[in-house]
Protein backbone atom coordinates (compact mmCIF):
# COMPACT_ATOMS: atom_id res chain seq x y z
CA UNK A 1 0.00 0.00 0.00
CA UNK A 2 2.84 2.36 0.88
CA UNK A 3 4.62 1.69 -2.40
CA UNK A 4 1.40 2.36 -4.30
CA UNK A 5 0.95 5.65 -2.45
CA UNK A 6 4.54 6.71 -3.23
CA UNK A 7 3.95 5.94 -6.90
CA UNK A 8 0.77 8.03 -6.95
CA UNK A 9 2.51 10.95 -5.24
CA UNK A 10 5.41 10.76 -7.69
CA UNK A 11 3.06 10.73 -10.67
CA UNK A 12 1.12 13.69 -9.27
CA UNK A 13 4.25 15.74 -8.63
CA UNK A 14 5.73 14.81 -12.00
CA UNK A 15 2.69 16.12 -13.83
CA UNK A 16 3.20 19.53 -12.29
CA UNK A 17 6.99 19.73 -12.08
CA UNK A 18 9.40 17.08 -13.52
CA UNK A 19 12.26 18.42 -11.37
CA UNK A 20 10.25 17.88 -8.18
CA UNK A 21 9.38 14.37 -9.34
CA UNK A 22 13.05 13.57 -9.86
CA UNK A 23 13.97 14.91 -6.44
CA UNK A 24 11.14 12.91 -4.85
CA UNK A 25 12.32 9.68 -6.51
CA UNK A 26 15.90 10.31 -5.37
CA UNK A 27 14.72 10.95 -1.81
CA UNK A 28 12.77 7.67 -1.83
CA UNK A 29 15.83 5.85 -3.18
CA UNK A 30 18.14 7.35 -0.56
CA UNK A 31 15.67 6.51 2.20
CA UNK A 32 15.49 2.91 1.02
CA UNK A 33 19.26 2.56 0.76
CA UNK A 34 19.75 4.02 4.22
CA UNK A 35 17.70 1.19 5.78
CA UNK A 36 20.10 -1.50 4.54
CA UNK A 37 23.32 -1.76 6.60
CA UNK A 38 25.51 -2.35 3.56
CA UNK A 39 23.88 0.43 1.50
CA UNK A 40 23.96 3.29 3.97
CA UNK A 41 27.24 4.46 2.47
CA UNK A 42 25.63 4.79 -0.95
CA UNK A 43 22.84 6.95 0.45
CA UNK A 44 25.46 9.12 2.15
CA UNK A 45 27.40 9.39 -1.11
CA UNK A 46 24.31 10.56 -2.98
CA UNK A 47 23.49 13.13 -0.28
CA UNK A 48 26.91 14.50 0.61
CA UNK A 49 29.80 13.58 -1.66
CA UNK A 50 28.41 13.96 -5.17
CA UNK A 51 27.13 17.56 -4.80
CA UNK A 52 30.26 18.64 -2.87
CA UNK A 53 32.58 16.97 -5.40
CA UNK A 54 30.93 18.87 -8.24
CA UNK A 55 31.14 22.11 -6.31
CA UNK A 56 34.82 21.55 -5.54
CA UNK A 57 35.58 20.82 -9.20
CA UNK A 58 33.77 23.95 -10.32
CA UNK A 59 35.56 26.10 -7.72
CA UNK A 60 38.95 24.72 -8.77
CA UNK A 61 38.02 25.21 -12.43
CA UNK A 62 37.12 28.85 -11.78
CA UNK A 63 40.46 29.42 -10.02
CA UNK A 64 42.35 27.82 -12.90
CA UNK A 65 40.53 29.83 -15.57
CA UNK A 66 41.04 33.02 -13.57
CA UNK A 67 44.79 32.36 -13.34
CA UNK A 68 45.02 31.54 -17.05
CA UNK A 69 43.17 34.67 -18.13
CA UNK A 70 45.21 36.83 -15.77
CA UNK A 71 48.39 35.39 -17.29
CA UNK A 72 47.00 35.96 -20.80
CA UNK A 73 45.33 39.30 -20.04
CA UNK A 74 46.82 41.04 -23.07
CA UNK A 75 45.22 38.42 -25.34
CA UNK A 76 41.69 38.46 -23.91
CA UNK A 77 39.24 39.76 -26.50
CA UNK A 78 36.54 41.70 -24.59
CA UNK A 79 34.26 41.82 -27.62
CA UNK A 80 34.35 38.04 -27.85
CA UNK A 81 33.20 37.72 -24.23
CA UNK A 82 29.91 39.42 -25.06
CA UNK A 83 29.00 37.16 -28.00
CA UNK A 84 26.35 34.44 -27.98
CA UNK A 85 28.93 31.89 -29.06
CA UNK A 86 31.12 32.55 -26.02
CA UNK A 87 28.09 32.40 -23.74
CA UNK A 88 27.29 28.99 -25.26
CA UNK A 89 30.88 27.77 -24.84
CA UNK A 90 31.00 29.11 -21.28
CA UNK A 91 27.79 27.37 -20.24
CA UNK A 92 28.66 24.02 -21.79
CA UNK A 93 32.23 24.00 -20.45
CA UNK A 94 30.98 24.56 -16.91
CA UNK A 95 28.34 21.89 -17.40
CA UNK A 96 31.06 19.54 -18.67
CA UNK A 97 33.20 20.21 -15.59
CA UNK A 98 30.24 19.47 -13.32
CA UNK A 99 29.54 16.18 -15.09
CA UNK A 100 33.11 14.88 -15.60
CA UNK A 101 35.97 14.25 -13.20
CA UNK A 102 38.73 12.89 -15.46
CA UNK A 103 41.79 15.13 -15.70
CA UNK A 104 41.94 14.95 -19.51
CA UNK A 105 38.34 16.07 -19.89
CA UNK A 106 38.73 18.93 -17.39
CA UNK A 107 41.87 20.15 -19.14
CA UNK A 108 40.06 20.05 -22.50
CA UNK A 109 37.19 22.20 -21.17
CA UNK A 110 39.78 24.56 -19.72
CA UNK A 111 41.56 24.89 -23.05
CA UNK A 112 38.34 25.44 -24.99
CA UNK A 113 37.15 28.18 -22.66
CA UNK A 114 40.49 30.00 -22.50
CA UNK A 115 41.07 29.78 -26.25
CA UNK A 116 37.55 31.07 -26.89
CA UNK A 117 38.15 34.02 -24.55
CA UNK A 118 41.50 34.93 -26.07
CA UNK A 119 40.22 35.18 -29.63
CA UNK A 120 41.04 31.81 -31.17
CA UNK A 121 41.38 31.81 -34.96
CA UNK A 122 38.95 28.87 -35.07
CA UNK A 123 35.55 30.02 -36.26
CA UNK A 124 32.46 29.71 -34.05
CA UNK A 125 30.98 26.64 -35.74
CA UNK A 126 34.28 24.76 -35.46
CA UNK A 127 34.53 25.71 -31.79
CA UNK A 128 31.09 24.22 -31.19
CA UNK A 129 32.05 21.10 -33.14
CA UNK A 130 35.20 20.60 -31.06
CA UNK A 131 33.23 21.14 -27.85
CA UNK A 132 30.81 18.43 -28.99
CA UNK A 133 33.75 16.10 -29.66
CA UNK A 134 35.17 16.64 -26.16
CA UNK A 135 31.82 15.65 -24.68
CA UNK A 136 31.66 12.56 -26.89
CA UNK A 137 35.24 11.32 -26.51
CA UNK A 138 36.46 9.52 -23.40
CA UNK A 139 39.52 10.33 -21.33
CA UNK A 140 41.25 7.37 -23.02
CA UNK A 141 40.63 8.89 -26.47
CA UNK A 142 42.10 12.20 -25.32
CA UNK A 143 45.10 10.48 -23.73
CA UNK A 144 45.90 8.51 -26.88
CA UNK A 145 45.63 11.61 -29.05
CA UNK A 146 47.84 13.65 -26.72
CA UNK A 147 50.49 10.93 -26.66
CA UNK A 148 50.53 10.57 -30.44
CA UNK A 149 50.68 14.30 -31.07
CA UNK A 150 53.52 15.15 -28.68
CA UNK A 151 54.95 11.97 -27.12
CA UNK A 152 58.00 13.29 -25.24
CA UNK A 153 56.23 16.04 -23.21
CA UNK A 154 53.36 13.59 -22.64
CA UNK A 155 55.72 10.99 -21.19
CA UNK A 156 57.64 13.50 -19.06
CA UNK A 157 54.41 14.89 -17.59
CA UNK A 158 53.51 11.35 -16.47
CA UNK A 159 57.00 10.31 -15.30
CA UNK A 160 57.24 7.60 -17.96
CA UNK A 161 60.85 7.18 -19.21
CA UNK A 162 60.94 7.53 -23.02
CA UNK A 163 63.34 4.56 -23.07
CA UNK A 164 60.37 2.35 -22.14
CA UNK A 165 58.68 3.20 -25.44
CA UNK A 166 60.08 0.61 -27.85
CA UNK A 167 58.84 -2.07 -30.21
CA UNK A 168 55.49 -1.95 -31.97
CA UNK A 169 52.20 -0.31 -31.07
CA UNK A 170 50.98 -3.33 -29.10
CA UNK A 171 54.15 -3.21 -26.98
CA UNK A 172 54.44 0.45 -26.09
CA UNK A 173 50.84 1.68 -25.94
CA UNK A 174 50.07 -0.21 -22.69
CA UNK A 175 53.10 1.55 -21.21
CA UNK A 176 52.06 4.99 -22.45
CA UNK A 177 48.43 4.39 -21.42
CA UNK A 178 48.95 2.29 -18.26
CA UNK A 179 46.19 0.29 -16.65
CA UNK A 180 44.08 0.07 -19.83
CA UNK A 181 43.65 -3.26 -21.61
CA UNK A 182 45.23 -3.34 -25.07
CA UNK A 183 41.89 -4.21 -26.71
CA UNK A 184 40.30 -1.11 -25.19
CA UNK A 185 43.20 0.99 -26.46
CA UNK A 186 42.82 -0.49 -29.95
CA UNK A 187 39.09 0.18 -29.91
CA UNK A 188 39.60 3.82 -28.89
CA UNK A 189 42.36 4.12 -31.50
CA UNK A 190 39.88 2.96 -34.13
CA UNK A 191 37.34 5.53 -32.95
CA UNK A 192 39.89 8.33 -33.41
CA UNK A 193 40.60 7.11 -36.93
CA UNK A 194 36.89 7.05 -37.77
CA UNK A 195 36.55 10.60 -36.38
CA UNK A 196 39.37 11.77 -38.70
CA UNK A 197 41.70 12.65 -35.82
CA UNK A 198 44.47 10.27 -36.87
CA UNK A 199 45.37 8.92 -40.29
CA UNK A 200 46.19 5.33 -39.30
CA UNK A 201 43.63 2.66 -38.43
CA UNK A 202 44.01 0.09 -35.66
CA UNK A 203 45.48 -2.52 -38.03
CA UNK A 204 48.81 -0.84 -37.20
CA UNK A 205 48.77 -2.82 -33.93
CA UNK A 206 49.34 -6.03 -35.89
CA UNK A 207 51.47 -4.65 -38.74
CA UNK A 208 55.18 -5.46 -38.92
CA UNK A 209 57.33 -2.33 -39.27
CA UNK A 210 60.99 -1.67 -39.91
CA UNK A 211 61.26 0.84 -37.06
CA UNK A 212 59.83 0.96 -33.56
CA UNK A 213 59.09 3.09 -30.51
CA UNK A 214 58.42 6.81 -30.74
CA UNK A 215 59.60 6.89 -34.36
CA UNK A 216 56.41 5.06 -35.28
CA UNK A 217 54.26 7.96 -34.11
CA UNK A 218 55.51 10.51 -36.64
CA UNK A 219 52.84 12.33 -38.68
CA UNK A 220 49.99 10.05 -37.65
CA UNK A 221 47.83 12.84 -36.18
CA UNK A 222 45.72 14.48 -38.92
CA UNK A 223 45.35 18.21 -39.50
CA UNK A 224 41.92 18.01 -37.90
CA UNK A 225 43.39 16.20 -34.90
CA UNK A 226 46.09 18.85 -34.56
CA UNK A 227 43.57 21.70 -34.65
CA UNK A 228 41.44 19.91 -32.08
CA UNK A 229 44.38 19.36 -29.73
CA UNK A 230 45.51 23.00 -29.94
CA UNK A 231 42.01 24.29 -29.26
CA UNK A 232 41.67 21.97 -26.25
CA UNK A 233 44.92 23.14 -24.66
CA UNK A 234 45.11 26.38 -22.72
CA UNK A 235 47.85 28.70 -24.06
CA UNK A 236 48.97 29.05 -20.42
CA UNK A 237 49.92 25.34 -20.29
CA UNK A 238 53.35 24.20 -21.41
CA UNK A 239 52.95 20.41 -21.17
CA UNK A 240 50.07 18.15 -22.36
Amino acid sequence: MTKRRDYEVTQSIGAANPRNATEHILNLLKAGLATAPFCGGIASLMTDYIPSAKQKRLEEFVDTISNDLTFLANRVNEQTLSTENFAFIFEHCFRGVAENYQHEKLEAFRGILVNSATGSNIIDDEQTHFLTLVNRLSAIHLRILSFMADPIPYLHARNIPPTQIFGGFSQFFPIAIPGIHIEVIKNAFGDLYQAGMINTDKSIFTTMTSSGGIDLLGNRVSDLGGRFIRFCKSPAVQNP
